[in-house]
């Protein structure tokens, strides 16, 4: 009796520590510093003139992966579209016959390359973008997390992002605040604001937020 308890014991034991285990391989990877964006940093990321220009030839593979559903979705469509018009010198005439919905222009810079080892990296790059001038109208600035996994992308994602639109009288702006700490993980606090006019014609205004997290595991954001 006193052999069969001691079995059970060592078999209750070595259970617990097969669990433990299993608990360590989901653990968040670490970063060496944390990453803080609002809306003013977005503002100082797209200008500062020394960070690295994305250019077309990187600009489907950092965007493959990106949600359709996304709210920046296109963007990257919409950048090659407008990169090779300015190749072919005709970027002036184009902004001359803008019309309505139509991208006025993108820019998209590299911000930060994160290296977690094991062939995990992270690309933290982003878009600036405007439409012409007339309602539909939006704007905005997004920074964007791409993991790459020995040099291919399996996830993009937004992680920072203001967002404007506007058709009169019916408008939305969309404002985050994210932070990923050194822990790997990922808080991003998104307001909402929107109004416009109902069926009734009375002016209304909406204002939601949302918390998002996430978890940097083997060098993906889940």
């Amino acid at each position: 009796m006193k052999t069969l308890l001691t079995i059970i014991a060592i078999a209750i034991f070595l259970g617990c520590n097969n669990k433990k285990d299993s608990k360590t391989e989901l653990t968040a990877d670490t970063i060496s510093e944390e990453i803080k964006i609002d809306s003013l940093v977005l503002e100082k990321i797209f200008s500062d003139t020394t960070l690295k220009l994305v250019n077309a030839s990187e600009i489907n593979e950092l965007t493959k992966n990106l949600p359709d559903t996304s709210l920046f979705a296109g963007l990257g469509e919409g950048f090659l579209r407008l990169d090779s018009i300015k190749m072919a010198g005709a970027y002036a005439d184009y902004v001359s016959h803008l019309d309505i919905g139509m991208y006025k222009d993108i820019k998209a810079v590299v911000y930060k390359d994160l290296d977690l080892g094991k062939d995990n990296v992270l690309k933290i790059w982003g878009f600036d973008y405007q439409t012409y001038e007339a309602c539909p109208f939006a704007n905005g600035k997004v920074i964007l997390v791409s993991s790459f996994k020995a040099g291919k992308n399996v996830s993009c994602m937004p992680f920072a992002y203001f967002h404007n639109w506007a058709d009169a009288p019916f408008y939305d702006s969309y404002k985050t605040n994210s932070v990923l700490d050194k822990m790997g993980n990922l808080t991003i606090i998104e307001t909402v604001n929107s109004g416009g006019i109902d069926e009734k014609e009375k002016e209304y205004q909406n204002k939601s937020t949302s918390t998002y997290r996430y978890k940097l595991v083997d060098g993906v954001l889940k």
